[in-house]
């Protein structure tokens, strides 16, 4: 029965979660990573004319650009669903597990979730736009795996437990990530603005914040009359 409770409350709550996500983004995230995207090409490419057939070229240019845009949204709107299912399951097993239940825990739990997967990794790598380069793929995912791990274990140990020792592992596992550091480029580049690239970075940051906060608030609505912890 909890189970059940459990995967039905993060399949609902994960699914809202991951289309408001879409919908914040579509206005507030989108159109910086499309504009970043006009300074990645005028970089990459030579300017040349075609006078005799520019207008041609340009119905076939918006038609490209439509199909292109509806399938982005698609993609990202999928890609959020299943991300928000994915989160909402371990945010719901975790308020099982601790008995902390309802909307206001399930805020907590938010706030928790963003700290942990956006606000910790994002110290060492900042989200990137278009025409920006980094460090390696697999090193990049590597440090954000250790990272977000190491920070969840250190906040549990800060909350949960009454030993002042284990408390101060967890302020050490916060911390020993961002002492070692995130993994560099070789040779930093961008072909976008620096006051784009802020402006990336903080719209980023809210529309993160307001998913966690909803769907942290959503599961937690929806297991509040469900039992302590799983049966054994």
């Amino acid at each position: 029965m909890i189970l059940r409770t459990l995967l039905l409350g993060a399949l609902i709550a994960g699914t809202l979660t991951g289309v408001l996500f879409t919908a914040v983004q579509q206005f507030q995230v989108t159109p910086l990573i499309l504009e970043a995207e006009t300074y990645e090409s005028a970089a990459a490419t030579t300017e040349h004319s075609h006078t005799a057939q520019s207008t041609v070229h340009e119905h076939e240019h918006d038609a490209a650009t439509s199909t292109k845009d509806n399938t982005r949204l698609l993609f990202s709107l999928l890609a959020n669903i299943l991300a928000g299912i994915g989160f909402a399951l371990i945010t719901a097993s975790a308020i099982i597990f601790s008995g902390q239940k309802g909307w206001r825990k399930g805020l907590l739990w938010g706030l928790a979730g963003f700290i942990v997967f956006f606000v910790a990794p994002s110290l060492g790598l900042h989200p990137k736009l278009p025409g920006t380069t980094g460090a390696p793929l697999l090193h990049q995912q590597l440090w954000w795996i250790t990272t977000a791990a190491a920070t969840a274990a250190g906040i549990a140990l800060l909350v949960f437990s009454r030993s002042t020792a284990l408390k101060g592992i967890g302020v050490l596992l916060i911390v020993m990530p961002h002492l070692v550091g995130a993994p560099l480029p070789e040779q930093a580049y961008t072909s976008v603005p620096e006051l784009l690239v802020q402006k990336f970075v903080i719209a980023s940051t809210l529309a993160n914040a307001v998913f966690w906060m909803i769907l942290g608030t959503l599961i937690g609505y929806l297991l509040r009359n469900t039992g302590d912890t799983f049966p054994e």
